[in-house]
């Protein structure tokens, strides 16, 4: 299967703080820090193109020494950055603090950038847009924009994928139009914040998605693995127990690996597959993205955790 896939979202400065003992909540906790460069579409278009697909990028990124950073990285890796806004504003950023044990404990992000991301620029790119297959957008874009990119996807027969990113950002999809989306990939609390109805069921909410229009929900449950519903079939996969190192990127890189499956042409199953085994993976290491990962790293990977079924 030839697909062109575009990523539409935020690009960070994700700064990672590992407390190294039990974490005392109200109080000064020790911890060793690292940097990266990161944000959810970022993170997501960087797996792909280690994975050899060339996918295209539309982000927006400061003018300051950060965003140069920033720059430089997307001219050493195959990524069409065409799309790329320098806005005269400070390069966004991620802070996490994780536990002892690598899971995120909080988290705060501020992106003074991603606001220049308006419905004028994207529809200043709306040739660009139209040589890509698949659209995959994060919820870090304002209400109007990811709108806007549905409606675009819509009715220019693109497929389009929505990363809802946390909770709080997942709300903006609340009372949005989802005709046409192809796929949304909610955990289970990101779930909850995707419909207006908080006192209904997880099911009621399953429901409520299918009926608003949209074709495939990949519902995120941790470690007891995932969920794959349509309107006419549902299955689940489970994921085996390991150690983990750090929780940061996990999400993005399942969500790459089942892309990536996808682009080859593979089954429901298999993709799922190669996104449970990425996502494996980079909780085993700190950071969201290893840049050693390659198509045929990921292959023995499925074949470790999946044994080829």
């Amino acid at each position: 299967m030839t697909t062109r896939v575009l990523g539409i979202g935020a690009t960070l400065i994700d700064e990672l703080y590992f407390t190294t003992s039990v974490l005392v909540p109200h109080s000064s906790n020790p911890a060793q820090k690292t940097t990266h460069i990161g944000g959810v579409i970022h993170n997501i278009m960087y797996q792909l193109a280690l994975l050899g697909v060339k996918p295209g990028l539309i982000t927006a990124i400061g003018n300051d020494a950060e965003g140069q950073t920033i720059k430089a990285h997307f001219d050493q890796i195959q990524i069409d950055h065409a799309g790329v806004l320098q806005a005269d504003a400070s390069t966004g950023k991620y802070v996490s603090v994780l536990d002892e044990m690598g899971n995120l404990f909080v988290a705060v992000c501020e992106d003074n950038c991603g606001k220049h991301l308006t419905v004028a620029y994207v529809e200043s790119l709306l040739n660009y847009m139209k040589t890509f297959d698949l659209l995959l957008i994060d919820t870090n874009l304002e209400t109007e924009v990811i709108q806007w990119l549905i409606h675009f996807a819509n009715t220019n027969q693109k497929l389009l994928i929505i990363e809802p990113v946390s909770v709080t950002k997942a709300k903006k999809l609340a009372t949005l139009d989802l005709t046409g989306v192809y796929m949304i990939t909610p955990n289970e609390e990101e779930l909850e914040a995707l419909g207006s109805d908080e006192d209904a069921s997880q099911e009621e909410q399953i429901a409520a998605l299918l009926r608003r229009g949209v074709s495939n929900l990949w519902l995120r449950q941790g470690a007891q693995g995932s969920t794959w519903i349509t309107n006419t079939s549902r299955f689940s996969l489970r994921v085996p127990t390991i150690n983990i190192s750090d929780t940061t990127g996990a999400g993005d890189a399942a969500l790459a690996g089942w892309v990536y499956g996808f682009m080859q042409g593979e089954d429901a199953t298999t993709c799922l597959q190669l996104g449970h085994s990425l996502a494996l993976h980079i909780l085993q290491q700190k950071g969201a993205v290893d840049p050693s990962l390659d198509a045929t790293t990921l292959q023995h990977l499925k074949k470790k955790y999946y044994h080829d079924e």
